[in-house]
């Protein structure tokens, strides 16, 4: 059975996303007028920007994932509660995240302000940064090999961590973000979707602390 997967349409039935699709010429009979744009200088994609420093990975279907990201677990152990509630190290096998998954980062300082009296607005004492909010929402599709259900069974062991967890990509490498901690997540199957798994994920940035002493002493 040929099965195909509209990802924009999944994603707007999954979580109310919506993809447009833009329509440079409108349907008439004529042809468009020509423009020659030969002599026009024309800025590099995102893709080349990327192509520059690094090789992007391909998909299954030989298409290039521009923000690929993964939890690593090629380099040391993680910790887990165990039925008993005491804590055990658990290797875990590297994980790709599904190729259609989007992320959105966002943070704020930690500002005090404090009212001047007789004076317009306030005194504002900047204290850091908070940590770095990361919302995930993605899409577990079959692929070679894997289903989605072994995708997000997957995702599942991850979850149940007590640990912060390894993630590597470009996107978390721009902001210096190597290590999350997973707050909250779900997942849902979208109803008339055969073998689709949304699942959405809320992480923190997480700075070991050993490495901040060490860089202080």
């Amino acid at each position: 059975m040929d099965i195909r997967y509209n990802v924009g349409e999944l994603f707007q039935a999954a979580f109310g996303i919506n993809s447009p699709i833009y329509i440079t010429e409108p349907f008439f009979r004529q042809a468009p007028p020509y423009f020659d744009w030969s002599d026009v200088d024309v800025l590099p994609t995102l893709e080349e920007q990327i192509n520059e420093t690094e090789t992007l990975p391909q998909s299954w279907m030989g298409t290039p994932i521009v923000f690929e990201a993964r939890f690593d677990g090629d380099d040391g152990k993680y910790w887990r509660y165990k039925l008993n509630g005491e804590l055990e190290e658990v290797e875990m096998k590297t994980m790709v995240l599904p190729a259609a998954t989007m992320f959105s980062f966002r943070r704020s300082k930690n500002i005090t302000r404090t009212n001047v009296l007789g004076s317009n607005g306030t005194v504002k004492e900047i204290y850091g940064f908070d940590d770095w909010h990361i919302d995930v929402r993605g899409l577990c599709l079959p692929i070679p090999g894997k289903t989605s259900l072994q995708q997000l069974e997957e995702l599942l062991q991850w979850e149940k961590l007590a640990d912060a967890i390894k993630i590597e990509g470009p996107l978390f490498r721009k902001l210096e973000i190597y290590r999350v901690a997973m707050a909250d997540f779900a997942y849902n199957i979208p109803q008339g979707k055969p073998d689709v798994v949304a699942f959405t994920m809320q992480l923190y940035s997480d700075d070991p602390l050993e490495l901040q002493l060490t860089n202080t002493i």
